[in-house]
């Protein structure tokens, strides 16, 4: 049996050496945490310069250039990126909306703007058509549905969407060749634009058929005096056509169209603006 005073020492010493070694322990502690955790220690690791967010950083990589989430969807952003072409009828603006898309002219090309949207125009209104009044005997006058370029024969014309190369006659109907000449018609497939269509017309030939995949800035053709141009100053006729139709109506005459100006969007795509 042990006498008190040896019994009351070894209290004494395992109180000390508990003490100890909780300090011990916090020391270890405040090490781990300073040095990242158990790869400081030499235990198992994560990626060499993982960041909170999953970014990795090679010694090699500065902070600008951290390939993550945001750097990738800027990488792999399409000519469409920014505002969006509207997607039905309803508050569509026929003089001001803005097609985000590419000028159907090379940057270098010497061009001016000619006749504008819905100047007078001559012939049969078809009922895809502007129309400007009523003559006389009750026979509708029909409108300019584009803007002219003026431009000498011969210019590459070149695609103002990301998309695909359609036939017209199956749209609009009856088409008209004789009118029109040689066209491509382009329906965007790009996300900022989806289903609107460019007319290109009175080309002297074309570089895309029906069903081709075509990309913005892509030589579609090459301007002419096809169709009714043939007694014109050269120019390339450009319309733009809404996916949906638009409630219009003119001089007392309301109509369905899928046409709109095309002079806001040119104007914005336009290299020399």
């Amino acid at each position: 049996m042990m006498d008190r005073p040896a019994a009351s020492r070894r209290v004494r010493f395992g109180i000390v050496t508990a003490i100890i070694a909780g300090l011990v322990v916090l020391v270890v502690g405040g090490v781990v945490a300073a040095t990242g955790g158990l790869a400081g220690l030499g235990g198992p690791a994560g990626p060499a310069g993982a960041t909170a967010s999953g970014q990795v950083v090679t010694p090699s990589t500065s902070p600008s250039q951290v390939t993550g989430p945001a750097s990738a969807s800027a990488a792999s952003a399409s000519p469409s990126a920014g505002p969006s072409a509207p997607i039905s009828a309803t508050g569509f603006r026929l003089r001001h909306t803005v097609v985000p898309m590419g000028f159907p002219l090379p940057a270098a090309g010497n061009y001016r703007y000619g006749d504008r949207w819905r100047v007078p125009r001559v012939g049969t209104v078809y009922p895809y058509e502007e129309v400007r009044g009523r003559a006389a005997d009750g026979t509708l006058l029909r409108a300019h549905d584009g803007v002219d370029l003026v431009v000498k024969t011969g210019t590459a014309v070149l695609a103002t969407f990301d998309g695909i190369v359609i036939d017209p006659a199956p749209i609009w109907r009856p088409w008209d060749p004789a009118r029109y000449g040689r066209v491509v018609v382009i329906r965007s497939t790009e996300s900022s634009s989806p289903g609107y269509m460019a007319i290109v017309a009175h080309l002297s030939s074309r570089a895309a058929k029906v069903g081709d995949a075509v990309h913005r800035g892509q030589v579609v053709g090459w301007t002419g005096r096809t169709g009714n141009a043939a007694g014109t100053v050269p120019h390339l006729h450009f319309e733009l056509r809404a996916p949906f139709r638009i409630p219009q109506t003119w001089a007392g005459i309301r109509r369905l169209l899928d046409v709109f100006d095309p002079l806001p969007s040119l104007l914005a795509a336009d290299p020399g603006s």
